[in-house]
């Protein structure tokens, strides 16, 4: 990451008025995910797609630019928190035009801290599909190893205490090494 141009950032607690917005960074035909087409709940509303992510999610926000913090770029959330392992999920999003300037390793690293010291995190995860080459590289960098493939979506995962600077990427049947 020493090469990307960090752009400092600000997350701010998903609310219902960022409904618009929010709905739109997950409904661009570019990602490989669209969290909001769900055959159960049939046509939402952006506000009822908010709404249910904000019942779903309690640590969900939005991306800002520190200096145009009224401009949602992008999201990020903690989900699945799996109190027996102590393992949390982390995803997100962000608008093409912001990709490769170090925003989403950002919010990661916040988002990190948070998975830490209010639920006392272990180890956290990072699900995405095999084909998004740009998500791997970040992952990669950040320090994650391949823990699992499952169809086309590949899990990475990473103990939350180990900087990304000392990981090393290594496939599931090596194990998990930590570089010295």
């Amino acid at each position: 990451m020493d090469t990307l141009k960090v752009e400092p950032i600000v997350l701010r607690k998903l609310t219902i008025e960022d409904a618009e917005i929010f709905d739109n960074v997950y409904t661009r035909p570019d990602l490989f995910w669209k969290i909001n087409i769900n055959d159960e709940v049939g046509d939402e509303t952006v506000e009822e797609f908010t709404k249910r992510m904000l019942w779903l999610c309690k640590y969900i926000y939005t991306i800002r630019l520190k200096n145009e913090p009224e401009k949602v770029i992008g999201c990020c959330v903690l989900y699945n928190w799996n109190k027996k392992k102590k393992d949390i999920f982390f995803g997100g999003s962000l608008l093409p035009e912001y990709w490769g300037k170090g925003i989403m390793p950002a919010a990661f690293n916040q988002m990190i801290e948070m998975a830490k010291y209010c639920l006392g995190a272990s180890f956290i995860k990072i699900c995405i599909n095999e084909d998004n080459q740009p998500a791997t590289r970040m992952v990669e960098k950040l320090g994650f190893f391949n823990a699992l493939k499952e169809e086309e979506f590949v899990t990475y995962t990473r103990p939350i205490d180990l900087p990304a600077s000392t990981a090393k990427l290594i496939h599931k049947d090596k194990g998990f090494q930590q570089a010295i």
